[in-house]
């Protein structure tokens, strides 16, 4: 770990203590929230209801901390009424991330045709770090955070992997 990644997690963690259901992200991820071989496999862009989900497992005694294992499909559910900006390249049918990381936006120039439409900008940037498929950056508000406990992170899009 550097100083850089560090700083990274510091900036997760701060980001998710102001966001519902982030506490209790935190706590699955043993307070080290990192998202490192992880998989998006849904980003849902409906004006009504739009989400991020990735699907990740952690150890019971913290990232790459060894068996047993916990998995889990983590998914951000965005605000409605704020626009989102999303960059994103390499989306497949495998979307194995490097890591993904959240801090809070800074103030940018908004496109002049988006001016007057009432519409805020998102306050939250996800980074999505390349490992196998998916890369890029989301700008968004979350409303809230949910994490549904799956048997194996890696079929967590499959109806028969969520735990009950």
């Amino acid at each position: 770990m550097t100083s850089e990644d560090d700083a990274r997690i510091a900036d997760t963690v701060l980001v998710l203590k102001s966001i519902p259901g982030g506490t209790e992200l935190l706590d699955w991820f043993c307070g080290r929230p990192e998202f490192g071989d992880g998989e998006i496999l849904d980003l849902n862009l409906n004006r009504r209801g739009a989400s991020l989900s990735v699907a990740t497992m952690v150890s019971e005694k913290g990232h790459y901390g060894g068996p047993p294992f916990k998995h889990a499909l983590i998914t951000f559910t965005f605000k409605e009424g704020d626009m989102i900006d999303v960059s994103l390249q390499g989306f497949s049918h495998q979307n194995v991330i490097g890591g993904m990381s959240l801090r809070f936006a800074k103030d940018s120039a908004v496109d002049g045709r988006l001016v007057g439409f009432g519409l805020g900008q998102g306050d939250i940037e996800f980074e999505i770090e390349p490992c196998f498929g998916a890369f890029g950056t989301l700008r968004a508000s979350v409303e809230k955070i949910t994490i549904t406990p799956v048997a194996d992170y890696q079929t967590a899009d499959e109806a028969i992997s969520v735990v009950e």
